[in-house]
């Protein structure tokens, strides 16, 4: 992690501390990284999401 993005980590978790929302984060607590950068981590869990990952993992399988 560099400087930059070390100091914009503390800089929002003081800003969230001061009531700020935590959608205007410009940085990803959980992944400490930029959270352009990790959006698609966040995508929620959801029955047809679990299903198609089954049916990937199936298809590789398949292959090898």
């Amino acid at each position: 992690m560099d400087n930059k993005l070390a100091a914009a980590i503390e800089r929002d978790d003081r800003r969230e501390d001061a009531r700020m929302h935590a959608d205007d984060r410009v940085t990803c607590h959980t992944h400490q990284a930029w959270a352009d950068d990790c959006a698609d981590r966040h995508r929620p869990v959801t029955a047809g999401r679990l299903l198609a990952e089954a049916r990937e993992l199936d298809r590789i399988r398949a292959r090898t």
